[in-house]
């Protein structure tokens, strides 16, 4: 379980609650908190099965396509560093009116579900975690864990969501969601060497 701490840190930012938040309390705006929770409870539900069926075949499905693990390592750096990009240069869009209500099980499966609390990145994160357990001890009982400690905060933020999003504490996670942008893109740019050095195209 030496790994655990790295891998939790890697789920809290690209799974974990702090990116669910902003969109989460978007998407819901002037809904009724019955409305809110039955979109949390479904939207974790599903998003937890995606999870599961991404860590239990995924080592399967790049198998089949003959993936290497530096090539995995680089692939999965550049989704991690295009995806926090995304997050620095966002331009705010005006929402554009829907033409009906969405029901509670249409926001949970999409957008909530995929792409917020299950995105690329996270995928990518999964993926590389499952590839690499194999050569890790713990690395994979790690990965269960922190992918269920992430399903429960996630729950968590979006049932409780009026509460979460008063002001004082929304600062708090402005700013601490900024700190989480920098260190993923240090994360990607790792990751990326981690796989060039593995080729030997780059040295330690």
């Amino acid at each position: 379980m030496e790994q655990f701490p790295f891998i939790f840190t890697v789920f809290f930012m690209l799974l974990g609650p702090i990116k669910i938040i902003p969109a989460f309390a978007g998407l819901t705006r002037g809904a009724d908190s019955q409305f809110k929770r039955d979109v949390a409870i479904r939207a974790i539900v599903i998003a937890s099965v995606l999870c599961a069926f991404v860590a239990l075949a995924g080592d399967t499905m790049l198998g089949k396509f003959h993936i290497s693990i530096p090539g995995l390592r680089i692939s999965g750096g550049l989704v991690l560093l295009i995806a926090a990009l995304e997050l620095i240069f966002k331009k705010s869009t005006p929402s554009s009116p829907n033409s009906g209500k969405p029901t509670a099980m249409q926001l949970a499966v999409s957008p909530v579900a995929a792409p917020i609390i299950v995105p690329p990145a996270g995928v990518a994160a999964i993926l590389i975690t499952v590839m690499l357990a194999p050569l890790i001890p713990g690395a994979f009982y790690a990965l269960v864990i922190c992918l269920a400690i992430m399903m429960v905060l996630d729950f968590l933020v979006m049932y409780f969501i009026d509460w979460v999003t008063k002001p004082g504490l929304m600062l708090v996670l402005a700013v601490f969601g900024a700190v989480l942008i920098f260190v993923q893109v240090c994360l990607a740019i790792e990751t990326i060497l981690n796989g060039l050095r593995d080729l030997g195209i780059v040295k330690a």
